[in-house]
């Protein structure tokens, strides 16, 4: 991205400062190495985005995220129009008029950041609310050509970013939450991987924030400033960090509640006519463990509170209840304890005549992916697998 403008033409003109040969070629080396590295990156983010739309785009999150890509590369080819429409006496205005068209492009950030933490709760136009700013300031500054339109639209980026980093980390929080009393596996649901992600973004805005008031050249002058390597080493962070989100987001699910699930938390109003006898009490209290233990319900991975409810007999608050209430843990905690008393009693019959490798343990006793088994069995138990099975041998 580019700083703010200012005298940041001296490396490209014949200015004021005579420069010699050597020092022109030096020049010119990193200037073409930095072209380089804006051009590889603009064409991976550009490419990233068109597999993430023809691959992957059963979610809101997932499409909006291949957009923001595809306009993040745009982003990386205005660097090559500054530096071609250099010592025009429009350059100024353009450079300044692109760096707003980079907020444009964190504005498509902050849409996907809110359309990863609420799936379901915002449409397209909704979230179109957040570019109108950037829009708008594009435009007044084509207009007026005053540059504090570039510092207002600082101001009010660092301020709405402050915003969505607490708005966001608290509605993380609470999702997670609601996910622990209804799955009885996190790893595609989850949505803490995202939080640290979040806090970069707010702390990227207020560096580049800083660096955009303090810099004054664009591209590096080589015998004073580093700006060479922040701005490729800015390149390589893009890169890994969507390698990152694709990863995340390709395997991302979303859980909701069914509308009868939400409809149980509500408080019900007392009935004012002759009601039907009820059932009889459903199978819960001190027979689910033994039936849990006696079915091996834990072995499915995608036992959600829901289906346990539908195989015990009962419905999904009362064991909610049951479980938060008479056993003080959450649902997934519940199942995972179960989950791993069976890893702990097949490591136990291991023997030279019936040996399970740990990923194929983790699998039969319902654990979804082996990084949560491993991470589990060392919170539970104080050491991994492997050091559970060495303790056995000596």
């Amino acid at each position: 991205m580019r700083k703010k403008p200012g005298n940041w033409r001296g490396l490209l003109n014949k200015g004021k400062k005579k420069r010699t040969f050597a020092n022109m070629n030096t020049d010119s080396f990193y200037i073409l190495l930095l072209c380089f590295v804006s051009g590889m990156t603009q064409c991976f983010l550009t490419l990233c985005g068109i597999y993430m739309l023809l691959k992957h785009r059963n979610y809101q999150f997932q499409r909006v995220f291949a957009f923001v890509l595809i306009l993040h590369g745009i982003c990386f080819f205005n660097n090559f129009v500054v530096l071609v429409c250099n010592n025009q006496p429009y350059s100024e205005f353009l450079n300044t008029f692109l760096v707003l068209f980079d907020y444009v492009i964190v504005g498509g950030y902050m849409m996907f950041a809110m359309s990863l933490v609420f799936p379901n709760r915002y449409r397209m136009r909704q979230l179109l609310l957040l570019e109108i700013p950037y829009l708008i300031a594009m435009l007044l500054f084509a207009i007026c050509r005053n540059s504090i339109v570039l510092a207002v639209v600082q101001i009010y980026t660092i301020a709405v970013s402050l915003v969505l980093l607490v708005y966001l980390v608290r509605s993380i929080k609470k999702h997670t939450r609601m996910l622990m009393d209804n799955v009885g596996d996190l790893d595609y649901f989850d949505l803490r991987w995202s939080n640290v992600l979040i806090i970069l973004y707010f702390a990227f805005q207020l560096l580049w924030a800083i660096e955009s008031v303090s810099q004054q050249s664009w591209f590096s002058e080589p015998s004073t400033g580093i700006n060479l390597i922040f701005d490729t080493l800015y390149c390589f962070i893009c890169i890994g960090i969507a390698l990152y989100v694709m990863h995340k987001l390709i395997h991302q699910q979303v859980f909701t509640l069914s509308p009868v699930d939400e409809c149980e938390n509500e408080p019900q109003e007392p009935a004012t006519t002759t009601s039907q006898p009820k059932a009889s009490k459903p199978l819960i209290g001190c027979d689910i463990d033994k039936v849990m233990k006696e079915k091996r319900y834990y072995q499915d991975n995608t036992l959600t509170l829901q289906k346990l409810a539908q195989h015990l007999g009962t419905n999904r608050q009362y064991l909610s209840n049951h479980i938060n209430q008479e056993c003080h843990m959450t649902f997934y905690d519940y199942i995972n304890n179960f989950r791993l008393e069976e890893v702990k009693a097949l490591l136990d019959s291991q023997n030279t005549e019936n040996q399970h490798s740990l990923e194929d343990i983790s699998v039969m006793a319902g654990f979804n992916s082996y990084a949560t088994f491993l991470r589990s069995f060392k919170k539970k138990y104080g050491q991994t697998p492997s050091q559970y099975l060495s303790g056995k041998k000596s």
